[in-house]
Formats: C-alpha cells, sequence, structure tokens
C-alpha cells in the first residue's frame, strides 16, 4: 500500500487508469457503521437543559433521557468525533460543550448542530478535552487539553488550558509560571465566576493552585503553604453558598504504593489559606463528586455512596447498593439531587430511595469487546473483552442480543483476557494472557494443560486439535506453537529465533496446518511438526474468505496470497485521509472479494474486488477512533469492528 506521491511513473499510470475504471463503484456511497447494543452508561458528567438530563458516557456518546427514556444521542457519526464523553457543561442557550477524547465539541439539542473549538493550528491533532467549564452567563467556555499518547493513554506532559469567548480560541494563562494541569474546577452560578483548582509542575517539583475569574478579573493562589505533605493533585471542588470559601478535596501519596493514596477534605478562604475541613474527613475512596447543600457538604465517592458530611462523621443519604460506585453528582433546581453510576442515573429522594433517571441496565456488551470468531452460520458471534472476559452475541429480527457471558472475578479467575475461539458445540476456549487457556462451558471454567512456562498469545482448534500461539518467557522459554491433539498427542514447533515472536493471530487450515503471523513473518505448521517460513515481513493478522479461498494479511504491509507466495497489494488512496493512517492492523475479505482493512488511526479502507480503492472511513462514518479488530460474518455483508473503550460497531457493505 503507497499513496500516489511515492509511485513510479509507470505504476503511477497503471494505478490511475485501473481507479478511473472504478469511478462508477466508488462515486456510490461509503457505507456508514453503527453500534452493536449499548455499552454499560458509565456516566462520567451530567447537565439538565430544558427537562432533558443529558448523561456523558465514556464509550457510548452524549445521550440525552426524558421521563427515563432516550430521547437524543450524539455518537460517532453523529456530531462527536469519539464516543469517549468525559466532560460535559451547558451554556445559558441550550447547547453543550462536550469533552471527548477528540477534543471540545460544541452541540446544538434543538438542531442536532455540531461544531468542533480547537485552538488555531491544531484542528486534527490527538488532543483529548478533559476539562470543561460553561459560564452561567453568555458564551464563554474554559477547557484544557491534553496529548494522548499513540495507544489512547492520556498523559499530562502536553496538557494546556484554553478560552473560548463564543467566536475565539485563546490560552488561557492564570500567571503562576511552570507548567499548569487542571484537574478541578466549577462554575459559581451566583457570581457566574469560573473557579479552577490543579496542579503545577516546575521541573520535578510540583505543587497546588487554585485560580478564579470572573469576566476580566483573574485572581491566583498558590496553596503550598497548608496543603497536606506529598499532594499530587486536587480531585473536586465547591464553593460555599456565601461565597466565602471553597471546600477542596486534595489527593494525596505519600510513598509509590496506589494503597496510600488518600483524599483529603480542605477549606480554601477568601484570602486564599488552606484549613483542614471541621470534619477532619479523609477518604480511601476516590472522590467522584463534591457540592454543598445548606450547612453541609455531599461527597460522593466510587464504590463508597453518596454521603452527607458536616462537622462530624459522613451521614449515608441512601443504603441502596445501586447508587454505591457513583461516577458523577449534580443538583438541579427541578430535579433534585442527582447520581450517575457505572449503570444508571438515578434521582435520590428524602429518604434516600434511587429512581431511576434512565432506563434500567440491561444485558450490555463491555466497552472493550473484541470479535474473535463466528459460527459458519453467522447467527452466532463470540468476543472477548480484555477486563471482562468471554461472551457470546446472537442475532435476532430485531439485532445482535447478548445470550451468554463468562464474567472475570465472579465466572471466571481474574486475569486480562485475550482471543477466544470455539471448540464444539457447547465449548469456548479463552486465553488468559501470558497466563493460561481455559476451556469453558455454560457454568463451568476448567484449565487446560500447557507446558510450564508456555505464555499463550491466541488459540486455534483444527480438525484433529488444538493450536496455541506462546511467546517467550524472560527465565529462556521459547516462542513457539503448541499442538494438543484430540488423540493425547502432543507438540511444540518451536519458531526460528526470539526476533520470530508471535504476534498473537493464528489462521487454522481445515487440514490441520496452522499459520501464525510473526515479527519475521508467516510460519506454518503441521501435526507432525514440520515448519516452513511462508512469508518474511512482519505480520499482524491474517484472514482466509474460506468461501472464496482468498488469503490476506497485514503488518509492515498488505498481502495477498497468490498460491505460491504472499505478494504485496498496492493501491492508491484518492482522495488523501483526512488524518494519518497509521500502519494496518487487521483485514477481512468478504464473498464477494471484497477487503476491509484496519489502520492503527482508527480508520478503515474499503478495497473491491479488483483491489481499487473504494473510500476511506473514518469517525464520520461511525469508525471509532480506538477500533482494533474486524470480524466478518459468514453468509452476510457485515463486518462486526471493535474497539479498546468505544463499543462494538456493525459496518454493513452493500
Amino acid at each position: 500500500m503507497r499513496t500516489p506521491s511515492k509511485l513510479n511513473g509507470r505504476l503511477l499510470a497503471a494505478l490511475l487508469a485501473t481507479l478511473a475504471c472504478g469511478q462508477a463503484a466508488a462515486a456510490a456511497p461509503a457505507p456508514a457503521a453503527r453500534r452493536v447494543l449499548d455499552p454499560p452508561l458509565a456516566g462520567a458528567a451530567m447537565t439538565v437543559v430544558d427537562g432533558r438530563l443529558w448523561v456523558a458516557s465514556r464509550g457510548g456518546g452524549l445521550i440525552g433521557f426524558e421521563r427515563g427514556a432516550r430521547s437524543m444521542r450524539f455518537d460517532l457519526g453523529q456530531g462527536l468525533p469519539s464516543a469517549v464523553v468525559q466532560e460535559l457543561a451547558s451554556l445559558p442557550d441550550g447547547r453543550l460543550a462536550a469533552g471527548t477524547q477528540a477534543g471540545l465539541v460544541l452541540l446544538d439539542p434543538r438542531n442536532g448542530a455540531s461544531k468542533a473549538i480547537a485552538p488555531p493550528g491544531m484542528d486534527g491533532h490527538d488532543m483529548t478535552a478533559d476539562l470543561v467549564l460553561a459560564a452561567s452567563r453568555g458564551s464563554s467556555v474554559l477547557f484544557q487539553l491534553t496529548a494522548r499518547e499513540p495507544d489512547g493513554a492520556e498523559g499530562q506532559a502536553g496538557a494546556s488550558l484554553w478560552h473560548w469567548d463564543g467566536e475565539r480560541v485563546q490560552a488561557w494563562d492564570p500567571g503562576l509560571g511552570g507548567a499548569l494541569v487542571a484537574t478541578a474546577g466549577t462554575v459559581d452560578r451566583g457570581d457566574g465566576c469560573f473557579h479552577v483548582a490543579g496542579m503545577r509542575v516546575d521541573g520535578a517539583a510540583q505543587s497546588p493552585w487554585y485560580a478564579r475569574q470572573c469576566g476580566a478579573q483573574l485572581r491566583t493562589w498558590r496553596l503550598a503553604e497548608g496543603a497536606p505533605a506529598a499532594t499530587v493533585g486536587i480531585a473536586a471542588l465547591a464553593r460555599a453558598p456565601d461565597g466565602r470559601s471553597t471546600a477542596l478535596v486534595m489527593v494525596t501519596q505519600p510513598s509509590a504504593d496506589p494503597a496510600s493514596r488518600r483524599h483529603v477534605l480542605m477549606t480554601l478562604d477568601e484570602d486564599g489559606r488552606l484549613h483542614p475541613h471541621c470534619s477532619q474527613a479523609s477518604f480511601r475512596e476516590p472522590v467522584t463528586g463534591l457540592l454543598h447543600s445548606g450547612p453541609e457538604l455531599i461527597v460522593a465517592r466510587a464504590g463508597a455512596g453518596v454521603h452527607a458530611l458536616g462537622c462530624g462523621e459522613p451521614r449515608p443519604l441512601s443504603d441502596d447498593a445501586r447508587v454505591s460506585n457513583a461516577t458523577a453528582l449534580i443538583r438541579d433546581a427541578r430535579l433534585g439531587l442527582l447520581v450517575a453510576t457505572d449503570a444508571a442515573v438515578w434521582q435520590l429522594g428524602a429518604d434516600g430511595a434511587p429512581l431511576a433517571m434512565t432506563p434500567a441496565p440491561g444485558r450490555e456488551i463491555p466497552i472493550d469487546a473484541l470479535p474473535m470468531e463466528a459460527k459458519a452460520s453467522g447467527d452466532l458471534v463470540l468476543l472477548s473483552s480484555p477486563g471482562a472476559g468471554p461472551l457470546e452475541l446472537a442475532r435476532t429480527p430485531s439485532g445482535w442480543r447478548v445470550v451468554r457471558q463468562w464474567r472475570a472475578g465472579v465466572d471466571l479467575p481474574s486475569a486480562v483476557y485475550g482471543p477466544a475461539a470455539y471448540a464444539g458445540p457447547d465449548q469456548v476456549l479463552a486465553v488468559q494472557l501470558s497466563q493460561g487457556l481455559l476451556r469453558l462451558r455454560q457454568g463451568q471454567a476448567q484449565a487446560v494443560p500447557l507446558d510450564a512456562g508456555a505464555l499463550p498469545l491466541d488459540v486455534a482448534v483444527t480438525p484433529g486439535g488444538i493450536w496455541i500461539a506462546a511467546g517467550s518467557t524472560p527465565f529462556g522459554g521459547a516462542a513457539g506453537l503448541h499442538y494438543l491433539g484430540n488423540d493425547g498427542l502432543t507438540r511444540f514447533v518451536a519458531l526460528p529465533d526470539r526476533q520470530a515472536q508471535p504476534s498473537g493471530r493464528l489462521l487454522a487450515w481445515p487440514d490441520g496446518r496452522i499459520w501464525a503471523g510473526t515479527r519475521m513473518g508467516i510460519i506454518e505448521a503441521d501435526a507432525k511438526g514440520a515448519a516452513r517460513r511462508i512469508s518474511a515481513d512482519r505480520v499482524e493478522a491474517l484472514f482466509r474468505n474460506s468461501t472464496r479461498n482468498i488469503i490476506g494479511a497485514v503488518g509492515a504491509s498488505v498481502q495477498r496470497w497468490d498460491g505460491e507466495r504472499m505478494a504485496p497489494v498496492l493501491f492508491a488512496i484518492e482522495p488523501k485521509p483526512a488524518r494519518a493512517l497509521g500502519h494496518p492492523v487487521d483485514l477481512v475479505i468478504d464473498d464477494a472479494g471484497r477487503w476491509v482493512i484496519l489502520f492503527s488511526g482508527g480508520q478503515v479502507i474499503l478495497l473491491d474486488a479488483q483491489l481499487r480503492h473504494v473510500a476511506t472511513l473514518d469517525e464520520r462514518a461511525g469508525i471509532a477512533p480506538s477500533s482494533r479488530r474486524l470480524l466478518y460474518v459468514p453468509g452476510s455483508r457485515e463486518v462486526l469492528i471493535g474497539s479498546a473503550r468505544e463499543g462494538v460497531f456493525s459496518l454493513s457493505w452493500p
């Protein structure tokens, strides 16, 4: 795969001629992906606008609810560049400012319009908006952008603070020097002021800070004096009703052990002096919400529920387990106290009884579930979630639904789960990455005996037995392929050297052979122990369409098996993608011979049966930026796309 600028003249002419022949096919509307089931709500933030409750979901987009029913949604391909929405604020005119993993987006529920808000020159950069405050008067938003690592993890090194005044975006600098990271903030509905707190990083030293901006007036405080020892962050803040003080939850961690972390409640007076809160409270659990209710504070904690706190011991507002894992907390003038959890949003009554403000959670699909294998009929699909374990979907007239699930920590040992495969009518094999292999039946899990030190990465089932790809160990265990025959025969096929580590993807043949993708190409092995090298380029994924017997591979390049060797697949990408593609990480080939190729940048390339480029799909077509794996559903034109943090999507190519 090359872009036209890198081709020599003769090849470019040939490709352009081919492209011209395929213009009619390319002119057809590009397909769009749609969500398969809803992930857990995982409410990160909430707001109420014109009686509609909006919930920011970490992976499910932005969802509006009215009278307990979903009434509107912004999602991938529907106004959002990322379905991971972690911050949310509402402007006085009813518009929503959503902080996503792909930046800040301004949304208008009245007409469904959306607009990206970015500093000059930063459009399209891989930045997440992880703190968003909207003014209670006019059109003004304060937000933070943080650079993300290539794998999607957030960091703080590239954090920057910005102010949007309704027209322009400008840097927001409190004048404290050093690098500033904002970790908590609120807007005082009484005076309309922004209140922001966080950490100042100056070389190896870090210290807390606080700032208040009212219109053009800005005042800042360094909070080193009076702050608890080993302060590493500020988790939440809340303004007192009289405006004379601010409650801060300061996070301390005196040692490298995360278990030493505490959330300490402090009070900041009008002159910027810090004092311990009169309750002397500190918490082991993360504080996820903080607000004032008269003379008391209301504190929400992950795993500990919601409590009222005066100058004594915390008083639980509800003993209902459904609100124990609180993820966000707000108070609305009409709806009262609302608590978001990882499953729903609840309204807390005076007696502490929770009333569901969103649909009761059903059988949801884990946010990181990746499709693994489909039954030949195409009616059942096996998925695996690294955190939650394997599950099975069934196709129904109304779409896919969860029919079986094995839950890590409940039905299975706690582990990081990798690939899974069908091993019979009622059996599933599940890989515990670099740990072990389980044979699963409904209500039963049994460990599969492996050689000592074997670190399984993938599993595949052939008519004669099970193949397992294993990586090398730090203590000398060789990378290779383990074979467990149905007749009791076991065999180990070592890979050529330690550089030939398996990529973790196996391709099983009906005659019992196996192809393994490695860093040094494709290795073929059979049950007798014979092995040979098929190709030399790094391979991350292999796919064979059994109906047409077409085999493809991706990794260092895109390749196709011509019957004797893996040959490169060259195609011109026109027009140029909106952003960098990255490298190919997965592919499938449908029964019409068309190729669907997933790239590490979260984009999908479609090739027709003649291997001509048809379309490039990105988040505007519903492709999740964190997409990781593809699965072709046999007998259909449907491809399932699994992602690391945005759920599972279905792409149907007519």
